[in-house]
């Protein structure tokens, strides 16, 4: 018995410095974890800026959260008509502006001073249609399909169409949608959202003779025709999402036309490839403008999150995945082809808006017609 004491004693003090050992290990590893969580916390900052309702998916997207706070950045966002950004009395309040088109943000750095901006990423108009409409429009010389892809080739027409108060009924060679509906391009309230204000670019430089309008002069000359492809639609949605959710919901019936961003298109197929409407498609016009997104830093806090969007390559790969263009090519192709996603690589035919003072001066213009 008291060798086994001897041996066990010893035993038992050896268990015990062990234990102990243990325990100051754990309490020491748990308490640099806890540390170092408390020390990158500090690091966090919250950035906070206006944005475009069309980036709002992209933007509250928990992986781009997680990623942005990965690199010390806690994004908050408040969604914001481009046109109404623009003119915002408090936007020195915020770290940034980000919102669509090239005319807003040119005359938000007029305004805030700001001398730097960055466009992580684009898309471009187009038209959400039906394959029975385009056949339509494809056998009254409208549209024409290049291998898989769809374009509007004679965009003059069109609008000569819905200028004329024309009816699908009026077309000829038109089997499946001969009935008495106007001829008309659905699109947002160009008051309010930067998709119907590139719509009234597009129009508005056809309308001026393949020249962009660029003084007032011009613009007086275009605006009646303008004004009647927003004023004969009724009620619009201020948000792109509107106009891109009755499409989908209601039909050809209800959305014949709709202008859309290409990115809404093809994130919705990238995200139903298990459902789709097989009549689905989308009618590229000749020209079209596309939409930059315009990230435009007012301090270092918005100027860090500006770098990560354009160049931070987990960000930009997920700026695909919402259907967003980036100079990444390699990303689109991967993301199309891993989508079933059929869409042309490069557009040719591409003009840009104009300024914001004349694209201003039209929407007013149009504004007044509404009011009147």
């Amino acid at each position: 018995m008291a060798n086994a004491q001897r041996v066990l004693g010893p035993l038992l003090l050896i268990l015990l410095i062990i234990g102990v050992a243990i325990a100051l290990y754990v309490s020491f590893t748990r308490g640099q974890a806890e540390r170092a969580a408390q020390y990158a916390a500090s690091r966090v900052v919250t950035v906070s800026g206006l944005i475009g309702s069309e980036k709002k998916e992209y933007l509250t997207d928990p992986q781009v959260l997680d990623e942005l706070r990965k690199n010390g950045i806690d994004l908050k966002v408040e969604t914001v008509g481009s046109r109404e950004m623009a003119s915002r009395p408090d936007l020195k309040n915020y770290d940034f502006a980000f919102p669509a088109g090239v005319p807003g943000a040119t005359k938000i750095m007029a305004v805030t001073g700001a001398k730097k901006s960055v466009s992580p990423f684009f898309t471009p108009m187009a038209i959400a249609s039906w394959k029975p409409i385009a056949d339509v429009l494809i056998a009254n010389g409208i549209v024409r399909k290049r291998n898989e892809y769809y374009y509007v080739v004679d965009m003059k027409r069109l609008l000569e169409l819905i200028d004329a108060d024309k009816r699908w009924s009026d077309l000829p060679h038109n089997p499946d949608y001969s009935i008495d509906k106007s001829i008309l391009i659905g699109s947002t309230d160009v008051r309010k959202s930067n998709s119907a204000a590139m719509y009234l670019s597009l129009a508005s430089y056809i309308f001026n003779n393949d020249e962009i309008v660029d003084n007032q002069q011009q613009v007086d000359a275009v605006l009646p025709r303008a004004a009647n492809l927003f004023l004969r639609q009724g009620y619009q949605e201020s948000s792109t999402a509107g106009p891109f959710e009755d499409y989908l919901a209601m039909g050809m019936g209800k959305a014949p036309l709709v202008m859309v961003y290409e990115a809404q298109f093809t994130e919705y197929q990238a995200t139903h490839s298990g459902n789709r409407n097989g009549d689905m498609v989308l009618l590229y016009p000749q020209p079209t403008v596309f939409t930059k997104h315009v990230f435009i830093p007012f301090d270092a806090n918005g100027d860090k999150l500006g770098d990560l969007l354009a160049n931070d390559p987990v960000l930009q790969r997920l700026a695909v995945e919402h259907g967003l263009r980036t100079a990444n090519a390699a990303d689109l192709r991967a993301f199309w082809k891993k989508n079933d996603i059929h869409v042309p690589e490069t557009l040719l035919d591409v003009i840009d808006p104009p300024s914001f003072d004349i694209l201003e001066s039209m929407i007013k213009g149009i504004e007044q017609k509404f009011n009147s």
